[in-house]
């Protein structure tokens, strides 16, 4: 199960209210949760180029690109001019979100740096999609942890990156669970 199904089925079940996504993209888990549950979303992505990330580099300059199961040159990938164009993407991101008036709010810029404006207590889950390196994600998920309510939700993809795993496991130890493609989640008590 993708991951946007998974936060759907959590959602249902636990009569989600609010929600924070950290990088958005162009909104993919987003606006499926719009359009499948009653959730209101905060999105915060810095939409940026971040040439003093080394995760931001390998990410999408040198990792590799799959489309149908192959492997395709990273070359040819930029060339049908499907890399990640920041400034679209946002104004993509941006134009479909008025479509959900309130139920959207947008924070631009990096998660670490936008703590201050989420209040404690105040998410009934995370979604951690931002820079997967370690120790960021790590880091992410434990400056988080107050923004959830009792009971809520860190929930994040690509389990199967190491750095990822790494992350998790080092910031709940056994306490988490993984569940469909990948998608990693644990309970704050």
């Amino acid at each position: 199960m993708d991951r946007y199904r998974v936060i759907e089925k959590f959602a249902r079940e636990y009569e989600w209210k609010q929600g924070l996504e950290l990088g958005v993209w162009v909104g993919v888990t987003t606006f499926w949760l719009m359009k499948t549950t009653k959730i209101n979303m905060t999105c915060v992505d810095a939409w940026e180029v971040q040439d003093d990330n080394p995760e931001y580099d390998w990410q999408y300059n040198k990792k590799p690109v799959f489309q149908g199961g192959k492997l395709v040159r990273l070359e040819e990938f930029k060339h049908e001019g499907q890399i990640w164009k920041h400034n679209e993407n946002e104004q993509k991101f941006r134009h479909e979100a008025e479509t959900w008036g309130d139920r959207i709010s947008i924070i631009k810029g990096r998660s670490l740096d936008v703590l201050d404006q989420i209040p404690d207590n105040s998410m009934d889950f995370i979604f951690h999609d931002s820079d997967h390196s370690y120790p960021f994600v790590k880091n992410e998920i434990e400056a988080y942890l107050p923004k959830l309510k009792s009971g809520g939700f860190s929930i994040g993809d690509d389990f199967n990156w190491t750095p990822v795993a790494k992350s998790v496991k080092e910031a709940f130890g056994t306490k988490y669970n993984v569940t469909g493609k990948d998608v990693w989640y644990a309970i704050k008590v």
